[in-house]
């Protein structure tokens, strides 16, 4: 459509890209923020917006977000928006997130230049490995459309679990670094060797999450451990369980995302009462490899707490015992604010 852009893009902290932009297109911060949620980020929802907010100015414990931001001189406009969240204390896993570009400016690549900026910038802080989760309509595709996914394939992203709906096609990808540097060349032979690479990737992610011969803790849940989480709840091997963490209200790994964001953060960082006392296994790399979800179930019933745990279903069948004292100690770490309570 002749749609072309001239201007720049920013990566970094939420502080630093709002600053940036505001400098370089002379609008205070905060007015810039304003424009990301709600030109950019308002498909979300508004019970989003708080936390948005939040991410940018950094107010939640051990949540660490990475931003990338396109401005426009011609339109005078943010026209894309990407974004990378991980755990400061255990940034092994990033989560990428809110992918956006104006209608007025899609098809331009800008959705392929904010994901290289902040997946490269991830895995330069710690990440180990970055996931996203992705999902199609079957009958788009029936029609010959493009996945959203085959963007990111051709970013690197490897698929590390595919599942398929009444309507729907959910894809679970992954990058590391070896798979970023091979989609940056641009070698005849470069494709084979990315489609090995990214074989290897899936089944080192997926081995890591047996960890068999890991060194493993249990520890009490972060604020920013969405991406780990994140992570675990969405492999889904074919012998998985069928429901996730009822007891957080996520029933399907997908749910996870908004469910931890805008409910579950908050009772973990309330220190005024015992809202949330979950628990998760870590293996040395901090990657969380089991939970146990233990959360109030309403602010008026304080002794009563609905439980359950998730891990890999081979997991499970090697360490049965810790499993067992991943429950225990959640019980435990109740009682320890509590004369009784019910589960």
């Amino acid at each position: 459509m002749g749609t072309k852009v001239e201007g720049r893009v920013f990566t970094g902290s939420g502080t630093d890209v709002l600053r940036a932009v505001a400098q370089h297109a002379g609008v205070d911060s905060l007015q810039i923020l304003s424009n990301i949620i709600h030109q950019l980020l308002v498909p979300k929802g508004t019970d989003w917006t708080s936390v948005i907010q939040g991410e940018y100015l950094q107010v939640y414990p051990d949540s660490f977000g990475t931003f990338s931001l396109v401005w426009d001189d011609l339109t005078h406009q943010l026209v894309a928006h990407g974004s990378t969240f991980q755990s400061t204390r255990y940034p092994w896993v990033a989560l990428l997130a809110h992918i956006r570009t104006i209608e007025s400016h899609r098809g331009l690549g800008l959705g392929s230049l904010v994901t290289e900026q902040v997946t490269e910038r991830a895995l330069q802080q710690g990440a180990g490995v970055v996931v996203l989760a992705t999902d199609d309509k079957l009958h788009r595709l029936n029609q010959g459309e493009r996945a959203a996914h085959s963007m990111y394939s051709r970013l690197g992203y490897a698929v590390l679990g595919e599942k398929r709906l009444a309507d729907t096609v959910d894809w679970l990808m992954a990058i590391n670094e070896p798979l970023r540097q091979l989609s940056c060349t641009q070698a005849n032979d470069s494709a084979t060797q990315l489609a090995t690479a990214q074989h290897q990737c899936v089944a080192d992610i997926q081995h890591a999450y047996l960890a068999k011969g890991a060194k493993l803790t249990i520890s009490p849940v972060n604020a920013g451990d969405l991406p780990a989480l994140f992570l675990l709840c969405n492999l889904c091997p074919e012998d998985d369980y069928q429901l996730k963490l009822a007891s957080w209200d996520v029933h399907l790994g997908p749910e996870l995302e908004r469910t931890f964001i805008t409910v579950i953060r908050q009772a973990i960082v309330d220190q005024d009462r015992l809202h949330d006392a979950s628990q998760v296994i870590r293996d040395e790399c901090g990657r969380i490899v089991g939970v146990c979800a233990m959360r109030q179930l309403s602010p008026f019933t304080r002794q009563t707490f609905a439980i359950d745990c998730y891990a890999m279903p081979e997991f499970v069948q090697h360490h049965p015992a810790l499993m067992k004292e991943l429950v225990e100690s959640a019980i435990q770490r109740v009682r320890e604010g509590n004369d009784s309570i019910h589960t």
